[in-house]
């Protein structure tokens, strides 16, 4: 089996108007499907995390550098071609960060996708097997105007089934957090993300007054992420979990992060990290320092799929992220929506999933 084509599908999708609508979901997702295909007429998807990038630049990493130097080649071997790639990235990128990892990384899945198709087996087989049959979905919010919003859509997700609430609340976040486990109770898990909102003395100061509200775990308090440093003066002076690493990329970034003791949770992105094998290798580092993860996954395509087989086949991640705000309308069968609290995935093989193009094609235009 060979490699004939790469491409990169892209797609902007305008957001379901759900009330409370929050006002970071206005216009369009940008989507960004990776298509692999082969001589043999089995075809792979996975998907471009084209949210944190221009389009044009991802698809550039895609069909001008990361096509020439996989045509041909037999996408069975993929720990040789990910190297390849990679051992080529050195002008691209610091080698462990940017656009050009993202880019590998969305390949690199469909490769799995391909592999798993060709021998009628899903991902999780191929890479240690079920540890477990389902896995918590955990419902991540966008970020809403005032505290009563926050609550009112709190609600809506514990009435779907959701046992378990990230917030995305850098303003209002006290009053938010505070009104959310006021309206839920004391049941509900509940994940506080502030996008690096704090500076570290900001970031103690507030963990502090939020450990009455008993937050499962903090999510990149600090600016800039990658303050290793505050991060780890943070941990030491809060009961709260701290949680980080989506903005890491590949096995090399995350060393640093965990030997640093910088986190008490993983948060690899499955497609930013560099693709399904990479974040087995970071597995391997969070087990070894003995971190929990949690794989970081706010997408609608087949990242959110490979985070899910990553997860049934790894003892120590025990939730999904799934984004609660939804499309328009979805082009991956089925979307991965949560049912009882829960997501699950059948025994299909590769991904497990199918791509409409037809919906893609339908939203290609900005």
């Amino acid at each position: 089996m060979k490699i004939t084509n790469i491409e990169i599908i892209p797609a902007f999708i305008p957001w379901k108007k759900t009330p409370p609508v929050s006002s970071r979901a206005q216009g369009k997702r940008p989507c960004g499907v990776v298509k692999v295909s082969t001589d043999e007429g089995i075809t792979g998807y996975s998907e471009a995390a084209i949210t944190g990038y221009p389009e044009a630049a991802i698809r550039a990493f895609i069909e001008e550098w990361i096509e020439p130097l996989l045509l041909g080649e037999n996408p069975m071997n993929v720990e040789r071609l990910w190297d390849k790639v990679y051992r080529q990235s050195l002008g691209h990128n610091n080698n462990r960060q940017g656009a050009a990892i993202t880019a590998l990384g969305a390949v690199e899945i469909a490769l799995w996708d391909i592999i798993g198709k060709a021998r009628k087996t899903p991902i999780y087989e191929l890479i240690g097997g079920l540890c477990k049959n389902k896995v918590t979905a955990y419902a991540s919010l966008m970020g809403y105007d005032t505290p009563e919003e926050v609550a009112e859509t709190a609600l809506h997700c514990v009435d779907e089934g959701y046992t378990a609430i990230k917030l995305h609340q850098a303003r209002n976040t006290i009053p938010s957090v505070k009104a959310v486990r006021e309206a839920v109770g004391d049941q509900v898990t509940l994940m506080l993300d502030v996008s690096g909102a704090w500076n570290p003395q900001q970031a103690i100061e507030n963990a502090k007054i939020l450990e009455q509200y008993n937050i499962f775990w903090l999510e990149e308090p600090i600016w800039p992420v990658d303050d290793y440093d505050g991060l780890t003066r943070l941990k030491e002076r809060t009961s709260i979990p701290i949680a980080g690493g989506e903005s890491d990329n590949t096995h090399y970034g995350f060393r640093e992060l965990i030997t640093r003791q910088a986190v008490d949770i993983i948060q690899p992105d499955v497609a930013t990290a560099g693709g399904i094998l990479t974040c087995r290798k970071i597995f391997a580092l969070a087990e070894a320092w003995n971190l929990q993860i949690a794989i970081h996954s706010f997408t609608f395509g087949p990242a959110l799929a490979a985070a899910v087989h990553l997860s049934l086949s790894n003892t120590r991640s025990e939730y999904v992220e799934v984004c609660y705000a939804p499309l328009e309308e979805y082009y991956m069968k089925p979307p991965l929506r949560q049912e009882q609290g829960y997501l699950t995935l059948t025994d299909k093989p590769g991904l497990g999933i199918e791509i409409d193009e037809k919906v893609l094609k339908k939203y290609s235009s900005r």
